[in-house]
Protein backbone atom coordinates (compact mmCIF):
# COMPACT_ATOMS: atom_id res chain seq x y z
CA UNK A 1 0.00 0.00 0.00
CA UNK A 2 0.95 3.42 -0.35
CA UNK A 3 -0.14 6.90 0.98
CA UNK A 4 -1.63 9.30 -1.76
CA UNK A 5 -2.06 12.84 0.19
CA UNK A 6 -5.72 14.32 -0.72
CA UNK A 7 -7.98 17.46 0.59
CA UNK A 8 -10.91 17.39 2.15
CA UNK A 9 -13.56 20.54 1.18
CA UNK A 10 -12.95 22.03 4.65
CA UNK A 11 -9.00 21.82 3.25
CA UNK A 12 -7.79 19.57 5.88
CA UNK A 13 -5.66 17.18 4.60
CA UNK A 14 -5.64 13.71 4.50
CA UNK A 15 -3.90 10.52 3.59
CA UNK A 16 -5.38 8.01 1.34
CA UNK A 17 -4.33 4.60 0.85
CA UNK A 18 -3.94 3.31 -2.08
CA UNK A 19 -3.03 -0.83 -3.76
CA UNK A 20 0.82 -1.27 -5.35
CA UNK A 21 -0.09 -3.64 -7.87
CA UNK A 22 2.78 -6.95 -7.51
CA UNK A 23 4.95 -5.30 -10.43
CA UNK A 24 5.19 -2.13 -8.70
CA UNK A 25 6.03 -3.97 -5.58
CA UNK A 26 8.57 -6.07 -7.45
CA UNK A 27 10.06 -2.41 -9.07
CA UNK A 28 10.43 -1.14 -5.68
CA UNK A 29 12.28 -3.48 -4.27
CA UNK A 30 14.29 -3.90 -7.33
CA UNK A 31 15.33 -0.53 -6.52
CA UNK A 32 16.61 -0.75 -3.72
CA UNK A 33 18.56 -3.87 -4.97
CA UNK A 34 20.14 -2.10 -7.35
CA UNK A 35 21.18 0.85 -5.15
CA UNK A 36 22.96 -1.67 -2.80
CA UNK A 37 25.28 -3.09 -5.68
CA UNK A 38 25.90 0.66 -7.08
CA UNK A 39 27.38 1.71 -3.95
CA UNK A 40 29.23 -1.66 -3.39
CA UNK A 41 30.71 -1.09 -6.61
CA UNK A 42 31.50 2.35 -5.90
CA UNK A 43 33.24 1.00 -2.93
CA UNK A 44 35.72 -0.56 -4.72
CA UNK A 45 36.15 2.10 -7.35
CA UNK A 46 37.36 4.23 -4.36
CA UNK A 47 39.65 1.79 -3.15
CA UNK A 48 41.20 1.07 -6.28
CA UNK A 49 41.71 4.88 -6.55
CA UNK A 50 43.53 5.16 -3.92
CA UNK A 51 45.69 2.35 -4.30
CA UNK A 52 46.82 3.87 -7.59
CA UNK A 53 47.96 7.21 -5.43
CA UNK A 54 49.99 4.93 -2.54
CA UNK A 55 51.42 3.10 -5.90
CA UNK A 56 52.25 6.97 -6.85
CA UNK A 57 53.05 8.81 -4.03
CA UNK A 58 53.87 6.18 -1.26
CA UNK A 59 51.90 5.50 2.21
CA UNK A 60 50.67 8.21 3.97
CA UNK A 61 52.35 10.30 5.77
CA UNK A 62 55.75 8.95 5.05
CA UNK A 63 58.75 10.39 3.25
CA UNK A 64 60.11 8.95 -0.44
CA UNK A 65 63.23 10.62 -1.75
CA UNK A 66 62.75 10.51 -5.12
CA UNK A 67 59.34 9.45 -5.63
CA UNK A 68 57.51 11.09 -8.88
CA UNK A 69 54.54 12.27 -7.13
CA UNK A 70 53.01 13.85 -4.00
CA UNK A 71 49.42 13.88 -2.89
CA UNK A 72 47.84 16.99 -3.74
CA UNK A 73 44.27 16.21 -2.10
CA UNK A 74 40.91 15.57 -3.52
CA UNK A 75 37.74 16.79 -5.52
CA UNK A 76 34.69 15.68 -6.50
CA UNK A 77 33.93 13.52 -9.68
CA UNK A 78 31.99 11.07 -11.40
CA UNK A 79 32.32 7.31 -12.50
CA UNK A 80 30.07 4.85 -14.97
CA UNK A 81 27.95 2.77 -12.86
CA UNK A 82 25.67 0.10 -14.20
CA UNK A 83 25.21 2.68 -17.25
CA UNK A 84 24.86 5.77 -15.22
CA UNK A 85 26.88 8.47 -13.70
CA UNK A 86 27.46 8.33 -9.90
CA UNK A 87 29.53 11.32 -7.92
CA UNK A 88 32.92 9.80 -6.33
CA UNK A 89 35.88 11.70 -4.44
CA UNK A 90 38.42 11.68 -6.43
CA UNK A 91 41.97 11.44 -5.18
CA UNK A 92 44.47 13.81 -6.92
CA UNK A 93 48.37 13.70 -7.17
CA UNK A 94 51.11 16.47 -8.20
CA UNK A 95 54.23 15.92 -10.42
CA UNK A 96 57.24 16.77 -8.71
CA UNK A 97 58.30 19.16 -11.70
CA UNK A 98 54.40 20.59 -11.90
CA UNK A 99 51.61 19.65 -13.09
CA UNK A 100 48.55 17.31 -12.10
CA UNK A 101 48.93 13.08 -13.00
CA UNK A 102 46.04 11.92 -14.41
CA UNK A 103 44.90 8.61 -12.89
CA UNK A 104 44.40 5.99 -15.33
CA UNK A 105 41.98 3.99 -13.10
CA UNK A 106 39.89 7.03 -13.20
CA UNK A 107 39.81 7.52 -16.88
CA UNK A 108 38.92 3.70 -17.32
CA UNK A 109 36.06 3.91 -14.54
CA UNK A 110 34.85 7.04 -16.59
CA UNK A 111 34.12 4.68 -19.89
CA UNK A 112 30.46 4.03 -20.61
CA UNK A 113 31.16 -0.07 -20.30
CA UNK A 114 32.71 0.49 -16.54
CA UNK A 115 31.01 -1.87 -13.85
CA UNK A 116 28.06 -2.91 -16.95
CA UNK A 117 24.86 -3.06 -15.92
CA UNK A 118 24.23 -7.21 -16.41
CA UNK A 119 26.83 -7.28 -12.84
CA UNK A 120 24.29 -5.12 -11.11
CA UNK A 121 21.91 -7.87 -12.40
CA UNK A 122 24.08 -10.49 -11.32
CA UNK A 123 25.20 -9.18 -7.77
CA UNK A 124 21.22 -8.11 -7.22
CA UNK A 125 20.05 -11.65 -8.08
CA UNK A 126 21.97 -13.16 -4.85
CA UNK A 127 25.34 -13.58 -5.19
CA UNK A 128 26.23 -16.98 -3.85
CA UNK A 129 30.26 -18.20 -3.70
CA UNK A 130 30.48 -20.14 -6.69
CA UNK A 131 29.36 -16.85 -8.57
CA UNK A 132 31.46 -14.61 -7.03
CA UNK A 133 34.05 -14.68 -9.49
CA UNK A 134 31.66 -14.49 -12.17
CA UNK A 135 30.36 -11.49 -10.96
CA UNK A 136 34.11 -9.89 -10.65
CA UNK A 137 34.31 -10.71 -14.36
CA UNK A 138 32.91 -7.85 -15.83
CA UNK A 139 33.69 -5.49 -13.24
CA UNK A 140 37.25 -5.80 -13.74
CA UNK A 141 37.01 -5.99 -17.64
CA UNK A 142 35.26 -2.14 -17.23
CA UNK A 143 37.24 -0.58 -14.42
CA UNK A 144 40.80 -2.21 -16.55
CA UNK A 145 41.84 -4.42 -14.05
CA UNK A 146 42.57 -7.55 -12.65
CA UNK A 147 39.99 -9.86 -10.74
CA UNK A 148 41.92 -9.96 -7.86
CA UNK A 149 42.21 -6.14 -7.48
CA UNK A 150 38.47 -5.58 -7.28
CA UNK A 151 37.77 -8.50 -5.18
CA UNK A 152 40.50 -6.90 -2.69
CA UNK A 153 39.00 -3.55 -3.32
CA UNK A 154 35.56 -4.83 -1.99
CA UNK A 155 37.02 -6.32 1.12
CA UNK A 156 39.23 -3.58 1.83
CA UNK A 157 36.46 -0.94 1.73
CA UNK A 158 33.47 -2.99 3.54
CA UNK A 159 36.36 -3.90 6.38
CA UNK A 160 36.44 -0.04 6.02
CA UNK A 161 32.96 0.78 6.24
CA UNK A 162 32.81 -1.84 9.39
CA UNK A 163 35.74 -0.42 11.30
CA UNK A 164 34.39 3.10 10.91
CA UNK A 165 30.74 1.96 12.14
CA UNK A 166 32.67 0.22 15.54
CA UNK A 167 34.26 3.22 16.37
CA UNK A 168 31.56 6.00 15.77
CA UNK A 169 31.52 8.11 19.20
CA UNK A 170 28.15 9.94 20.34
CA UNK A 171 29.86 12.52 22.99
CA UNK A 172 27.26 15.07 23.57
CA UNK A 173 24.57 13.55 21.31
CA UNK A 174 21.51 12.95 22.70
CA UNK A 175 19.08 9.81 22.10
CA UNK A 176 15.45 9.64 23.28
CA UNK A 177 15.21 5.70 22.02
CA UNK A 178 17.08 2.89 21.07
CA UNK A 179 16.06 0.01 19.41
CA UNK A 180 17.68 -3.36 19.74
CA UNK A 181 16.96 -6.45 17.87
CA UNK A 182 18.21 -9.68 16.61
CA UNK A 183 18.46 -10.60 13.26
CA UNK A 184 19.54 -13.91 11.94
CA UNK A 185 21.89 -13.43 8.62
CA UNK A 186 24.31 -15.73 7.10
CA UNK A 187 23.27 -18.90 9.79
CA UNK A 188 24.76 -16.19 12.38
CA UNK A 189 22.68 -13.94 14.93
CA UNK A 190 23.64 -10.30 14.75
CA UNK A 191 22.63 -8.11 17.54
CA UNK A 192 22.07 -4.42 16.18
CA UNK A 193 21.32 -1.53 17.62
CA UNK A 194 19.32 1.81 15.83
CA UNK A 195 19.30 5.23 17.84
CA UNK A 196 17.23 8.22 17.44
CA UNK A 197 18.15 11.46 18.24
CA UNK A 198 16.46 14.43 20.24
CA UNK A 199 17.06 18.09 19.98
CA UNK A 200 18.31 19.69 17.09
CA UNK A 201 18.17 16.66 15.38
CA UNK A 202 15.13 15.28 16.56
CA UNK A 203 13.87 12.17 14.95
CA UNK A 204 16.97 11.28 13.15
CA UNK A 205 17.96 7.43 13.15
CA UNK A 206 21.40 6.44 13.81
CA UNK A 207 23.04 2.91 13.38
CA UNK A 208 24.72 2.49 16.81
CA UNK A 209 26.61 -0.64 16.96
CA UNK A 210 26.29 -4.37 16.07
CA UNK A 211 27.18 -7.45 17.68
CA UNK A 212 27.56 -11.44 16.10
CA UNK A 213 26.44 -14.48 18.21
CA UNK A 214 25.05 -17.69 17.84
CA UNK A 215 22.12 -16.20 19.71
CA UNK A 216 20.82 -13.01 21.41
CA UNK A 217 22.03 -14.26 25.02
CA UNK A 218 22.84 -11.63 27.67
CA UNK A 219 26.33 -11.40 27.30
CA UNK A 220 26.55 -10.52 23.81
CA UNK A 221 23.93 -8.29 24.54
CA UNK A 222 26.06 -6.68 27.65
CA UNK A 223 28.63 -6.45 25.50
CA UNK A 224 27.27 -4.14 22.45
CA UNK A 225 25.89 -2.26 25.46
CA UNK A 226 28.93 -1.43 27.21
CA UNK A 227 30.66 -0.50 24.17
CA UNK A 228 27.97 1.65 22.82
CA UNK A 229 28.58 3.45 26.50
CA UNK A 230 32.79 3.36 26.44
CA UNK A 231 32.18 5.05 23.24
CA UNK A 232 29.90 8.13 24.74
CA UNK A 233 26.42 7.16 24.46
CA UNK A 234 25.00 8.41 27.77
CA UNK A 235 22.26 6.72 29.61
CA UNK A 236 21.94 9.54 32.42
CA UNK A 237 19.06 11.04 30.87
CA UNK A 238 15.72 9.28 30.58
CA UNK A 239 15.98 7.20 27.34
CA UNK A 240 13.07 4.65 25.68
CA UNK A 241 14.62 1.20 24.74
CA UNK A 242 12.39 -1.09 22.28
CA UNK A 243 13.65 -4.28 22.23
CA UNK A 244 12.27 -7.79 20.92
CA UNK A 245 11.76 -10.27 22.62
CA UNK A 246 14.25 -11.35 23.89
CA UNK A 247 14.81 -12.10 27.73
CA UNK A 248 18.24 -11.50 27.42
CA UNK A 249 17.91 -8.10 25.94
CA UNK A 250 15.36 -7.18 28.48
CA UNK A 251 17.49 -8.15 31.52
CA UNK A 252 20.70 -6.78 29.81
CA UNK A 253 19.35 -3.21 29.82
CA UNK A 254 17.54 -3.26 32.87
CA UNK A 255 21.01 -4.95 34.28
CA UNK A 256 23.62 -1.88 32.67
CA UNK A 257 21.21 1.32 32.12
CA UNK A 258 19.97 1.23 35.80
CA UNK A 259 16.23 2.86 36.43
CA UNK A 260 16.30 5.97 34.07
CA UNK A 261 15.27 3.45 31.39
CA UNK A 262 11.53 2.41 30.13
CA UNK A 263 11.31 -0.97 28.17
CA UNK A 264 8.65 -0.95 25.32
CA UNK A 265 8.82 -4.52 23.93
CA UNK A 266 8.03 -5.01 19.93
CA UNK A 267 4.37 -5.98 19.99
CA UNK A 268 5.12 -7.76 16.38
CA UNK A 269 7.07 -9.86 18.15
CA UNK A 270 4.91 -10.52 21.16
CA UNK A 271 2.33 -11.66 18.94
CA UNK A 272 4.60 -14.05 16.37
CA UNK A 273 6.01 -15.68 19.43
CA UNK A 274 2.37 -15.91 20.55
CA UNK A 275 0.52 -17.64 17.61
CA UNK A 276 4.00 -20.13 16.95
CA UNK A 277 2.56 -22.05 19.58
CA UNK A 278 -0.86 -22.04 18.29
CA UNK A 279 -2.54 -24.38 15.49
CA UNK A 280 -3.16 -21.96 12.27
CA UNK A 281 -6.74 -22.15 12.71
CA UNK A 282 -6.37 -19.88 15.84
CA UNK A 283 -3.62 -17.34 14.27
CA UNK A 284 -6.29 -14.96 12.40
CA UNK A 285 -8.51 -14.89 15.46
CA UNK A 286 -5.62 -14.55 18.22
CA UNK A 287 -3.35 -11.96 15.70
CA UNK A 288 -6.68 -9.45 15.35
CA UNK A 289 -7.76 -9.78 19.47
CA UNK A 290 -4.18 -9.03 20.07
CA UNK A 291 -3.88 -6.00 17.86
CA UNK A 292 -6.96 -4.90 18.91
CA UNK A 293 -5.85 -4.56 22.46
CA UNK A 294 -2.51 -3.05 21.60
CA UNK A 295 -4.83 -0.47 19.57
CA UNK A 296 -6.86 0.71 22.72
CA UNK A 297 -6.39 4.49 23.34
CA UNK A 298 -6.97 3.85 27.17
CA UNK A 299 -3.83 1.53 28.28
CA UNK A 300 -5.57 -0.47 31.30
CA UNK A 301 -8.24 -1.41 28.70
CA UNK A 302 -5.86 -3.08 26.65
CA UNK A 303 -4.03 -4.93 29.90
CA UNK A 304 -7.60 -6.22 30.65
CA UNK A 305 -7.79 -7.43 27.13
CA UNK A 306 -5.05 -9.19 26.96
CA UNK A 307 -5.14 -10.46 30.48
CA UNK A 308 -8.64 -11.86 29.27
CA UNK A 309 -6.96 -13.64 26.14
CA UNK A 310 -4.69 -15.20 28.07
CA UNK A 311 -6.85 -16.46 30.72
CA UNK A 312 -8.92 -17.85 27.28
CA UNK A 313 -5.12 -19.61 25.56
CA UNK A 314 -5.42 -21.53 29.02
CA UNK A 315 -7.84 -23.51 27.52
CA UNK A 316 -6.39 -24.38 24.32
CA UNK A 317 -2.24 -24.07 24.75
CA UNK A 318 -0.59 -23.72 28.61
CA UNK A 319 2.46 -22.45 26.91
CA UNK A 320 0.67 -19.80 24.80
CA UNK A 321 -0.93 -18.58 27.65
CA UNK A 322 2.45 -18.17 29.30
CA UNK A 323 4.01 -16.54 26.12
CA UNK A 324 1.62 -14.10 26.44
CA UNK A 325 1.63 -13.02 29.68
CA UNK A 326 5.47 -13.16 30.20
CA UNK A 327 6.55 -9.60 29.85
CA UNK A 328 2.93 -8.78 28.91
CA UNK A 329 3.06 -4.60 30.86
CA UNK A 330 6.23 -4.03 29.09
CA UNK A 331 4.57 -4.40 26.07
CA UNK A 332 2.40 -1.41 26.65
CA UNK A 333 4.75 0.82 28.01
CA UNK A 334 4.07 3.73 24.63
CA UNK A 335 0.35 3.17 25.86
CA UNK A 336 0.74 4.10 29.18
CA UNK A 337 3.03 7.03 27.80
CA UNK A 338 0.13 8.13 26.83
CA UNK A 339 2.05 9.57 23.47
CA UNK A 340 0.36 10.99 20.46
CA UNK A 341 -0.96 8.46 17.99
CA UNK A 342 1.81 8.45 14.68
CA UNK A 343 5.00 8.63 17.21
CA UNK A 344 3.10 5.85 19.56
CA UNK A 345 3.06 3.69 16.37
CA UNK A 346 6.50 4.35 15.42
CA UNK A 347 7.82 3.01 18.96
CA UNK A 348 6.13 -0.25 19.69
CA UNK A 349 7.75 -2.61 16.90
CA UNK A 350 11.44 -2.51 15.89
CA UNK A 351 10.92 -2.07 12.45
CA UNK A 352 13.25 0.24 11.65
CA UNK A 353 16.08 -2.48 11.95
CA UNK A 354 14.19 -4.94 10.12
CA UNK A 355 13.54 -2.22 7.60
CA UNK A 356 17.26 -1.35 7.43
CA UNK A 357 18.37 -5.23 6.96
CA UNK A 358 15.82 -6.34 4.14
CA UNK A 359 18.31 -4.95 1.01
CA UNK A 360 21.03 -6.17 2.17
CA UNK A 361 19.41 -10.20 3.29
CA UNK A 362 18.08 -10.42 0.01
CA UNK A 363 21.16 -9.72 -2.17
CA UNK A 364 22.92 -12.25 0.53
CA UNK A 365 20.47 -14.88 0.79
CA UNK A 366 21.70 -16.92 -1.86
CA UNK A 367 25.40 -17.77 0.38
CA UNK A 368 26.18 -20.76 0.83
CA UNK A 369 29.48 -20.71 2.30
CA UNK A 370 30.75 -17.17 4.67
CA UNK A 371 34.14 -16.88 4.13
CA UNK A 372 36.36 -15.40 6.85
CA UNK A 373 34.94 -14.72 10.56
CA UNK A 374 34.26 -11.12 9.51
CA UNK A 375 32.63 -11.66 6.25
CA UNK A 376 29.03 -11.36 7.90
CA UNK A 377 29.88 -8.32 9.70
CA UNK A 378 31.28 -7.02 6.54
CA UNK A 379 27.79 -7.17 3.87
CA UNK A 380 25.52 -6.11 7.20
CA UNK A 381 27.19 -3.33 7.72
CA UNK A 382 27.79 -2.21 3.92
CA UNK A 383 23.65 -2.94 4.13
CA UNK A 384 23.04 -0.85 7.01
CA UNK A 385 25.54 1.88 6.28
CA UNK A 386 23.20 1.76 2.40
CA UNK A 387 20.02 1.77 4.54
CA UNK A 388 21.18 4.70 7.28
CA UNK A 389 22.01 6.83 4.18
CA UNK A 390 18.48 6.57 2.95
CA UNK A 391 16.75 6.67 6.86
CA UNK A 392 13.83 9.37 6.86
CA UNK A 393 12.89 10.90 10.37
CA UNK A 394 11.15 9.16 12.92
CA UNK A 395 7.34 9.35 12.06
CA UNK A 396 5.96 11.63 14.63
CA UNK A 397 9.42 13.34 15.51
CA UNK A 398 7.70 16.62 16.07
CA UNK A 399 6.42 15.90 19.29
CA UNK A 400 9.06 14.16 20.56
CA UNK A 401 9.54 16.81 23.15
CA UNK A 402 6.31 15.08 24.76
CA UNK A 403 8.47 11.91 24.83
CA UNK A 404 10.65 12.90 26.80
CA UNK A 405 8.84 14.72 29.28
CA UNK A 406 6.81 11.53 29.01
CA UNK A 407 9.81 9.33 30.08
CA UNK A 408 10.95 12.32 33.03
CA UNK A 409 7.64 11.63 34.73
CA UNK A 410 7.89 8.05 34.52
CA UNK A 411 11.12 7.86 36.38
CA UNK A 412 10.37 10.47 38.87
CA UNK A 413 7.04 8.89 39.23
CA UNK A 414 7.82 5.33 39.30
CA UNK A 415 4.32 3.09 40.44
CA UNK A 416 2.42 6.29 39.58
CA UNK A 417 -0.48 6.50 36.85
CA UNK A 418 1.94 7.90 33.68
CA UNK A 419 -1.33 8.75 32.05
CA UNK A 420 -2.41 11.22 34.66
CA UNK A 421 1.15 12.35 34.94
CA UNK A 422 1.62 13.59 32.65
CA UNK A 423 -1.29 15.61 31.83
Amino acid sequence: MRKVPRKTPEGERQFVQMPLSREERVAMIQDGLNNLACQLGLMAAQELLQAEIEDLCGPMHQRLPGRPASRWGSQGGTVVLGGRKVPIQKPRARLAGGGEVMLETYRRMQNPDAMPENALRRMVRGVSCREYEGCLEPLAKGFGTKRASVSRGFVKASAKQMKGLAERRFDGQGFVAVFIDGVPYGGEMLVVALGVKAGAGAGEKVVLGLRQGATENAQVCTDLLTDLRDRGLSFEDPMLFVLDGSKALTAAVKRLCGSKVQIQRCQQHKIRNVLSYLAEKYHDDIRGRMADAYACKNWQEGQKRLHNLAAWLMRINKDAAASLREGLDETLTVSRLGLPPMLARSLVTTNPIESAFSVAAKVTGRVKRWRGGDMRQRWATAGLMRAESAFKRLKGYREIPLLQAALRQAVNNDGVDIEEAVA
